[in-house]
């Protein structure tokens, strides 16, 4: 092996570069052989080295369900989007995040997406770990950016992590009743277990930004960090449903479809959807009333609530259409009238300014964190109470004026939010901060 050189293999015919990598990939796992030189090559474009002054990896393998995606999705497109002169990105994403970013961008761009199909939070997965671990080494990160974790790997380099996990900030006695009733007793340990476990792997981070203010206090208690390593950035929706085409539901109609969106957590409480169908059709029987869901068809979840509306009667009153991508979102709410969120536990959901950017009105909970994202735009509901719910529903329902002043409010408040844009703005403002200080430390 003594002619094997780079140099040598790259001149000779009919070697591709691809051979010649796998060729050295080889030699370094069965023989004593200088790897240096090649890893260029072997790791491709993405790896190259690079001028610019910050290597950031973003972190959205962990993210497989629910509005996590959608917040990674959006971040991802708008940093493939402007292509910022002094910032090298790596992704690391989900298949789920991956799909929805190549849908929007389409055509029009070909991000370099490292793609995990299993999920490194899994505690079997060592071996994604590992890769993370080894791709943020390789491209020589200043940081890693965890959309939300908690995230169970470790990097070689400072972590910034998002928190929006309200069981570990800002747990609420309606939520843990509830979960309690529907789990068994290991399902409850679990559950405790999975607390204290999150929590030991926050801790690694050294930098965290959260959507609200009411999650900052449990999470400096749970983490052991100042005000100074914590940013709050207010949740937004993604751009596509600002620039979707809207019309106003028309409430005159026989059918009156209401919208139920998310992963069916047991903090979503979705569970509750069947008891409010029955009340609805006692108390308006002209009309018909049908739940439209996304949780998965095959999921437990889905069964017991499908089940539990055929023993009511209501059967045919619910539906799901099972995950749906990003880019599918918005057409889901125009073919819906009202958005419905039983949810006894969040942080800041992007149902809630979703729903305002595509006019629809918003029945929730009556809990301190919907008040605090929905102030004056939503019609407010017992939280467990079938009946007030559905007494709700049948307000925005049957009140024109209502309806009005509700899509006025959301208005309002999607003004005061952020926009996809200056929320990725604060995002990459918290990490040039964290990066430049961290430098200037070291020198």
């Amino acid at each position: 092996m003594k002619n094997c050189s780079f140099e040598n293999l790259k001149t000779q015919r009919g070697v591709s570069l691809a051979t010649i990598a796998r060729i050295f990939k080889s030699l370094k796992e069965t023989e004593s052989v200088e790897y240096r030189g090649i890893e260029e090559v072997w790791w491709g474009r993405k790896y190259e080295r690079s001028s610019k002054s910050m290597k950031i990896l973003v972190n959205a393998t962990n993210l497989v369900v629910g509005g996590g995606v959608q917040v990674a999705t959006s971040f991802v497109v708008e940093a493939v989007r402007r292509a910022e002169a002094d910032i090298e990105w790596t992704f690391c994403v989900s298949r789920a995040v991956a799909e929805n970013v190549r849908k929007i961008l389409g055509n029009t761009a070909d991000p370099p997406l490292e793609i995990f199909d299993r999920n490194p939070n899994n505690l079997r997965e060592v071996s994604s770990r590992i890769r993370v671990k080894d791709i943020c080494k390789k491209t020589q990160a200043d940081l890693a950016f965890t959309i939300f974790g908690p995230y169970l790997g470790e990097f070689s380099c400072s972590h910034f992590s998002g928190c929006a996990q309200g069981w570990f900030t800002h747990p609420n006695s309606v939520a843990t009743v509830v979960v309690r009733r529907n789990k068994g007793f290991f399902k409850i340990v679990k559950t405790a277990l999975m607390r204290v476990l999150s929590f030991h792997f926050f801790k690694k981070s050294q930098y965290f930004w959260i959507e609200l203010d009411i999650a900052r206090e449990g999470l400096k208690r749970g983490v052991g960090k100042g005000d100074a390593h914590i940013w709050t950035i207010g949740n937004t929706c993604a751009q596509i449903f600002h620039e979707a085409s809207k019309s106003e539901a028309n409430f005159s109609e026989k059918e009156i479809r209401l919208l139920a969106m998310g992963n069916p957590y047991g903090h979503k409480n979705f569970e509750i959807i069947p008891e409010v169908l029955a009340e609805l059709g006692k108390r308006n029987p002209e009309r018909k009333f049908v739940f439209t869901l996304t949780a998965p068809e095959s999921g437990k979840e889905w069964k017991n609530i499908k089940a539990c509306a055929e023993a009511l009667g209501v059967g045919d009153c619910v539906r799901t259409v099972g995950k749906v991508a990003l880019a599918d979102c918005p057409k889901l709410y125009v073919d819906n009238h009202i958005v419905f969120m039983p949810t006894l536990l969040e942080t800041f959901s992007a149902t809630y300014p979703e729903a305002m950017a595509m006019r629809r009105p918003i029945v929730t909970t009556d809990l301190d964190f919907a008040h605090d994202i929905c102030k004056s735009a939503a019609v407010y509901y017992s939280p467990l109470d079938a009946k007030d719910a559905a007494t709700k529903i049948l307000q925005v329902v049957e009140d024109s004026a209502l309806r009005e002043r509700l899509l006025t409010e959301g208005g309002k408040v999607l003004a005061a939010l952020p926009s996809p844009q200056e929320k990725y703005d604060q995002l990459v403002s918290c990490m040039r901060k964290i990066i430049e200080e961290e430098k200037r430390v070291e020198r």
